[in-house]
């Protein structure tokens, strides 16, 4: 996904213009900058030791329904009450993950999955004893990993909690991994892979990704010895977005080779599992999984008694960890007992006194969090009685349950929207200040530029307008309205991109070198990898390949310009017809609709033509014989050159390939996710798989050949049969007479002859 360039500066001032001190209320952040500072209040992981640290944004990385995630550097840490957190060190950079979503979409989908489940607000972000147990648990985990391991550096290291006050949400310190998701290994042998659990890794073709399975496997394994099944969800297999949750650390001495360095980093689960709302495959084992140990609704719940039977088992390994173990089953306790949760408490809810009190603190705890109510309607709830259940079932109600819960119960929002209803210039500054809130993420999303959020800031009314209208739009189709002259930028800057790299060497090796620094930033080549490539950019064979793949990015749009034409001539000539414009602009639909789904287009004939005409050209067979045919497939054809420089620069073949499978596949949302497991199958299918094919067709190849003719013959003999009167005609005629000469008797009578007159040639020349 492209980098969206927005201006910072410009954010910050909206923000001050939506907290406008003259209103009564604010709007809270979404999420920071990089370079903003965090002054908190810290409390160690174990021992808790309390202190303050203040911490520098370097890089906002991103999030999900768990939360965001940024990576901090401390620059100050005071700790007056105790002695020092291991682990944090001034200067040093940390991951930190603050427990809301940045996406208000992902915010609201993540909260009411968990009310669907529990009743209540997502608890790690607003319960301190949710925070804390998650925290204590990856600790005791890490220690449990010396059991299973031999190592807690297969362990993500936690440092610290605190709160987070602008967010109002709780978030933690953990530490900070430098590595990688994996490689994409070129594999030509991937039968080996069916044998993961014992197969030789020296001998396996993609030894990184089966050391990432086994591993996964075993932490699925602790997790379930620990008594901690719910956990393990984040490290199955098969629920194909779990792969990135494990890294190979590149920071350790003992991550050489392809299982070391393993290192598991996330234990915050973002979605409830619900029996009716499985999310991926491998979720509907683990539904049935929880039913048979009684468990409806599944996110963090762990088996205590088990628990305590592991800890008890292994009592050298957790000698100096008491306390810790006492910690978490303490607040564990206080978590489950802040939730309705019916589905484990039961009836109990109904006549349990204790329990309702501790619930009710919970809830509130989580209506405060969300700014529905202030501390003094906070104290009016705990007390309980008719009040805090109204209150509470009013959240059964959408959008208009959290409308009026927030003018019920906070007193400052009441104000304010009864200033807003009866002060003509507050309703103005508050229309400002929304607009400032709005305007925010549209620019952080690309949806509008700096000169239109101006335009916008100074016309409230109209950014309101198109805030119901265009702005409901996708962010590609509003900008397009916006300003309709971007789709010809768009021409503009593809047509002399592509000038560029046509008729420009200086510029294609400036992109190749680009693309190969982009490579070793993702991971995808080491170092040495990258220095080898960049020694050999001016080889002939990669000055080749480039000026091939300039003619390949040239003839991407043309499978899509015909499909239009071809769609567009056939719906006026049913208009002409008399037809409807429904009929007309269905056929035009499915015109475009087969251009993209049929094996070989204008596109991939144009491509396959191109690298034809070279091997023509230059009398070479050698260096395109895997690349010829491979190029007039659609949608393959992209890796044609790729697969031909397997053999010649393995390195360069698997990353090219590995941009283009996880440039494609990132499109899909939740399952596309870099380092899923969706990535490495798009990657195997286009690159692994025909290279294996490859392999094992080369010896077979006149036999291949042979039969494809005969059955491509057989083809146009019964279609001749079976339609003789349309057939017969001589447009109908001439199209399958080409079609049958083109694929079928072409590959054999041509390709394959000179394939093997060049290798008799070289053959011949080693003998003299």
């Amino acid at each position: 996904m492209a980098k969206i360039d927005y201006s910072k500066e410009l954010c910050a001032r909206l923000f001050k213009e939506a907290n406008n001190p003259a209103l009564k209320t604010g709007h809270r952040i979404t999420r920071y900058e990089t370079g903003d500072v965090l002054n908190i209040d810290l409390q160690g992981v174990y021992p808790a030791t309390e202190g303050t640290a203040t911490l520098v944004i370097d890089k906002f990385l991103g999030g999900g329904f768990a939360g965001q995630v940024y990576r901090c550097r401390l620059s100050e840490l005071a700790l007056p009450e105790g002695g020092p957190i291991d682990g944090l060190e001034v200067g040093k950079l940390y991951a930190v993950k603050i427990i809301i979503p940045p996406s208000t979409f992902s915010h609201r989908f993540r909260n009411t999955i968990y009310w669907l489940a529990f009743q209540g607000p997502f608890s790690s972000q607003v319960n301190h004893g949710a925070c804390r147990s998650g925290l204590l648990l990856q600790k005791l985990v890490r220690r449990a990993a010396k059991i299973k391991f031999g190592r807690e550096t297969a362990i993500k290291d936690a440092y610290a909690s605190f709160w987070d006050k602008n967010l109002n949400a709780y978030g933690e310190i953990t530490e900070w991994i430098e590595g990688r998701m994996w490689l994409l290994e070129a594999d030509d042998e991937l039968n080996g892979r069916k044998d993961w659990k014992t197969i030789d890794l020296n001998k396996a073709g993609s030894p990184e990704f089966i050391a990432k399975r086994r591993f996964m496997s075993d932490m699925v394994e602790l997790m379930h010895e620990m008594g901690a099944p719910e956990f393990a969800r984040q490290y199955e297999w098969w629920t194909m977005k779990s792969q990135p949750n494990t890294m190979k650390r590149t920071d350790l001495p003992d991550a050489e080779g392809p299982a070391g360095g393993l290192c598991a980093i996330d234990f915050r689960a973002g979605l409830a599992l619900l029996p009716w709302l499985p999310m991926s495959p491998g979720d509907i084992k683990l539904i049935l999984d929880g039913f048979k140990r009684k468990s409806l609704v599944q996110f963090d719940r762990c088996d205590t008694d088990k628990m305590e039977l592991f800890f008890a088992a292994h009592p050298d390994t957790f000698a100096d960890m008491q306390p810790a173990i006492a910690e978490f089953f303490a607040k564990d306790r206080e978590y489950r007992r802040s939730l309705p949760d019916i589905t484990h408490h039961g009836l109990r809810v109904l006549f349990d006194g204790a329990l309702q009190k501790d619930i009710r603190a919970g809830l509130v705890e989580g209506y405060l969090a969300a700014d529905l109510i202030d501390e003094a309607f906070a104290g009016k709830l705990n007390a309980g009685g008719l009040r805090f259940s109204l209150f509470h079932l009013l959240g059964i109600l959408p959008i208009i349950g959290k409308m009026i819960r927030r003018r019920w119960g906070n007193k400052a929002y009441r104000e304010h929207m009864f200033s807003i209803l009866t002060q003509p210039a507050y309703f103005k500054a508050a229309l400002r200040a929304h607009a400032a809130n709005r305007l925010i993420a549209w620019h952080r999303a690309g949806r509008v530029d700096e000169k239109h959020v101006e335009f916008l800031m100074s016309r409230p009314p109209l950014f309101l307008l198109e805030s119901l209208t265009i702005g409901r739009l996708p962010i590609v189709l509003h900008r397009v309205v916006l300003n309709p002259a971007r789709i010809g930028y768009r021409i503009r800057d593809g047509y002399r991109f592509l000038k560029n790299f046509i008729t420009s060497p200086e510029f294609r090796e400036q992109w190749f070198l680009n693309e190969i620094a982009l490579g070793e930033k993702d991971g995808m080549l080491t170092p040495e990898e990258r220095a080898t490539l960049e020694g050999v950019v001016r080889d002939p064979f990669i000055v080749r390949y480039l000026k091939c793949l300039g003619v390949h990015f040239a003839t991407v749009p043309i499978t899509q310009i015909v499909s239009v034409l071809a769609g567009s001539i056939w719906a006026v000539w049913l208009l002409s017809k008399g037809h409807s414009w429904g009929e007309a602009l269905g056929a035009f639909g499915l015109t475009v609709a087969v251009f993209q789904v049929i094996p070989i287009s204008p596109g991939s004939i144009c491509r396959g033509g191109f690298v034809v005409y070279l091997m023509i050209k230059e009398r070479n067979v050698r260096d395109y014989v895997i690349a010829a045919p491979v190029s007039f497939l659609k949608y393959v054809g992209y890796l044609a050159f790729p697969l031909q420089m397997t053999t010649t620069y393995p390195h360069l073949a698997r990353f090219m390939a590995s941009r283009w499978a996880t440039n494609m596949v990132h499109i899909i949302p939740v399952f596309g996710e870099k380092g899923a497991l969706m990535e490495h199958w798009v990657f195997d299918q286009f690159f692994n798989k025909p290279q294996k094919f490859a392999k094992w067709a080369a010896p077979r190849m006149r036999w291949l050949l042979d039969g494809w003719m005969i059955f491509g013959l057989a083809a146009a003999g019964l279609a001749f049969y079976l339609w003789p009167l349309q057939l017969t005609r001589l447009k109908p005629m001439v199209n399958v007479t080409l079609a049958t000469v083109v694929l079928f008797l072409f590959p054999r009578l041509i390709f394959y002859p000179l394939m093997r007159r060049k290798k008799h040639q070289a053959a011949t020349s080693s003998k003299l």
